[in-house]
């Protein structure tokens, strides 16, 4: 089994191409993980990788043991499985990546019930907003928004929907008046989304006429955390676009105002995708399975409710 165990953590590095990286994710050492390629690469009699100071990457021998061992690895764990039948129990880490409102509002608090049902699953959670690789970062499951646009290596449910909404504070529609039409919102202090990854702003979107319009919008603060656009709309500094349930708990609080309902676009998707693969581990399906049988309990959380009183 040895010589499996080494197997797999070259896959890993060969994956991430990174032996720190590996590292983290297997949870050894760098020593360890260096140490584990190292006496593969003498059984075998070949170099693996070419290492660099700064870099990792598979020799033509190391590519060509990468796909083998792939397949290998798939079909041991499809015979545990047959093997196990019922009788396995989910169990080991679970490597999870969630956007980071929803899964601070969405998410999490869903984890105690499932660690309940499952309690010999570890969770590893990355809460944020960067694209992930699943197969480069060692992520299991993710949760994604919108439209899937690398779907073909994955499996992918929809959980959910959620409405964009525009919103703004009662003193700052006091101050400045209520748009009354999207082409108005030029007049108006907007508060702009940053994506991480790309740098770009989010067009705010908007239905007209029954065609789905994007605005470029402005104003004199950008953000890339969606908690801090929240916020700062609650502070009256001006419109913002967001997800209704960002917007739940401070509209039901009359915090802040929904505007420009009559333009209201498309509800958005909510998934979870994990790879597309012959053999899929039992802690994955079950934390699946479990998402979806929470889509109930998820509807609710994403829709604006309704503005009630405060004491």
């Amino acid at each position: 089994m040895k010589s499996l165990s080494n197997i797999k953590t070259f896959v890993r590095v060969a994956e991430v191409e990174s032996f720190a990286r590996a590292s983290n994710i297997l949870g050894l050492s760098t020593s360890a993980v260096s140490k584990a390629v190292a006496r593969l690469e003498a059984d075998l009699g070949v170099k693996l990788f070419h290492r660099t100071t700064r870099s990792v990457s598979l020799t033509p021998d190391g590519k060509q043991f990468y796909e083998g061992c792939q397949q290998l690895l798939l079909e041991f764990d499809a015979l545990t499985a047959e093997v196990q039948g019922s009788r396995a129990t989910p169990r080991g880490q679970l490597t999870i990546s969630a956007p980071a409102a929803f899964g601070r509002l969405c998410l999490v608090p869903l984890l105690q019930s499932f660690m309940q049902s499952y309690p010999e699953i570890t969770l590893n959670i990355s809460i944020d907003d960067h694209a992930i690789d699943l197969a480069a970062q060692g992520i299991d499951i993710v949760i994604r928004t919108g439209q899937l646009a690398d779907s073909a290596n994955l499996i992918a449910s929809r959980l959910v929907t959620y409405r964009l909404v525009v919103c703004a504070s009662p003193h700052y529609l006091a101050e400045h008046g209520e748009p009354q039409h999207p082409e108005q919102l030029q007049r108006h202090s907007c508060l702009n989304f940053r994506n991480p990854d790309t740098g770009r702003f989010y067009p705010w979107v908007l239905e007209i006429d029954g065609a789905v319009e994007s605005y470029t919008v402005s104003g004199p603060l950008v953000f890339d955390n969606a908690d801090a656009v929240v916020r700062s709309s609650i502070s009256s500094l001006g419109l913002s676009q967001m997800p209704s349930f960002l917007a739940k708990e401070a509209v039901s609080r009359g915090q802040l105002v929904e505007v420009l309902n009559s333009y209201q676009p498309p509800e958005t998707p909510v998934w979870i995708c994990y790879l597309d693969r012959n053999f899929v581990s039992p802690r994955i399906r079950a934390f699946v399975e479990f998402m979806k049988s929470e889509k109930s309990h998820l509807s609710t959380m994403c829709s604006l409710a309704e503005r009630i009183a405060v004491s």
